[in-house]
């Protein structure tokens, strides 16, 4: 890579503008759409995403004597609704940008004074690339393609030849986030003979190196975005999740369909409890007698937080039940057979709607049930969806007797 003295001198000042607008074609968005395109076709074999059964079902999770919170019936009868009736279908489309700067840590891109609106969901990301901005300036900006964004100079950037494949854009920083909106497009990059370079965040999480090397990406093909990055020709593709509720079903192929899932040698099949141990957040208090209960169930404790990502992702292939407080290590049940069970302990308090993991459930075809579990300690930070819990062991051994009947 050499550095690149034109872009130094950028004056930072650009528009929010759509991928339709900076390929000057008419490129589908994903976002609330239950359409799809034909380019797909060369990477998921021919399958449309329309085949695939919509499988979310109305759901009223249980809630047990322990729990107290007044309203928590009806707000979570709201909040199913709410997700029964969001799209969930999402297109597909895949472009080829030229001259593209893609800035860290999020992987916005900007080609020219345009920054393509579909790689920034929300001001702060924005901030980050121009941190003299003002976030009021940022809001009035995504809403309107005519309103500047104006911030500073941008940094230096280096120029990368070649074509490339932009492996996500988005957080990164959080094992969820990484395995639904980055891993997920592994599979993609590898479809695609003639892309020899993937980008990446740069790997402040020891998962990000394990989950390339596990899905057989070569270390001399990957290149850390460290720095704002000029790529001759850049491959952006429509994201795999974009929220809680849009998540494509083409990422079973993706990831539990992945060859190198797929090759892992089978082991019996077993139930697993994953703790949350030595964490700062939504711990459970009883954590001793849950996992007595459990052991009598014929649970075995399995701690992510021990394990490499290869060791991860067979035990959530192999396991029969999996029982865990929510948390992002329940993102592994992406690599979950069809038809395994999933118990998610949530503490009451919990208010951003239906969890991420009962629409990976839905997704992947995975039976769930959802426990609700006393605030035991509130979180320090006043966000109640993070408070430690205490789970009424009755309730969660009548649960686990109920999904597996």
């Amino acid at each position: 890579m050499r550095r690149d003295d034109t872009a130094a001198r950028m004056s930072g000042t650009y528009r929010i503008t759509g991928i339709s607008d900076v390929v000057g074609a008419p490129v589908p968005t994903s976002r609330f759409s239950r359409q799809i395109i034909d380019p797909h076709q060369a990477f998921f074999g021919g399958r449309s995403v329309l085949d695939v059964p919509d499988l979310r079902r109305e759901f009223v999770p249980p809630i047990g004597p322990s729990v107290t919170e007044p309203g928590l019936a009806e707000r979570w009868q709201g909040y199913d609704a709410q997700y029964r009736n969001e799209a969930r279908l999402s297109r597909f489309w895949v472009v080829e940008l030229e001259q593209a700067t893609v800035f860290p840590p999020f992987g916005i891109v900007a080609v020219g004074d345009r920054i393509v609106r579909d790689t920034v969901r929300n001001p702060k990301m924005l901030k980050s690339v121009f941190p003299e901005g003002q976030e009021e300036r940022f809001w009035a900006a995504m809403g309107s393609s005519t309103t500047p964004v104006e911030g500073g100079a941008v940094p230096p950037a280096y120029r990368v030849p070649g074509r490339s494949f932009l492996l996500g854009y988005g957080l990164a920083d959080n094992y969820f986030n990484w395995t639904l909106r980055y891993a997920s497009r592994v599979a993609q990059y590898q479809a695609m003979p003639d892309v020899v370079q993937l980008a990446v965040p740069m790997p402040r999480r020891s998962y990000v190196p394990q989950t390339l090397e596990f899905l057989g990406v070569p270390q001399h093909e990957v290149i850390h975005i460290e720095a704002p990055m000029i790529f001759d020709r850049l491959v952006l593709v429509s994201p795999m999740a974009f929220g809680r509720y849009e998540i494509s079903p083409q990422i079973a192929d993706t990831l539990r369909g992945h060859p190198r899932v797929q090759e892992l040698w089978r082991r019996p099949k077993r139930r697993i409890y994953v703790p949350r141990r030595n964490v700062r957040m939504r711990r459970v208090v009883n954590e001793a007698a849950v996992e007595e209960a459990l052991g009598q169930l014929g649970f075995e404790v399995f701690d992510n937080a021990e394990h490499s990502v290869r060791e991860q992702i067979r035990a959530f292939r192999d396991a029969a039940m999996v029982v865990s407080p929510h948390g992002a290590g329940l993102s592994n049940i992406a690599y979950c057979d069809a038809g395994t069970p999933v118990v998610e302990l949530v503490p009451e308090g919990y208010d951003q709607g239906v969890t991420s993991y009962r629409s990976l459930a839905d997704l992947f075809g995975l039976p769930y049930a959802q426990l609700f579990a006393r605030e035991a300690k509130p979180d320090r930070k006043g966000n109640r969806c993070n408070s430690d819990i205490e789970v009424d062991v009755g309730e969660l051994v009548r649960t686990i007797g109920a999904i597996a009947a």
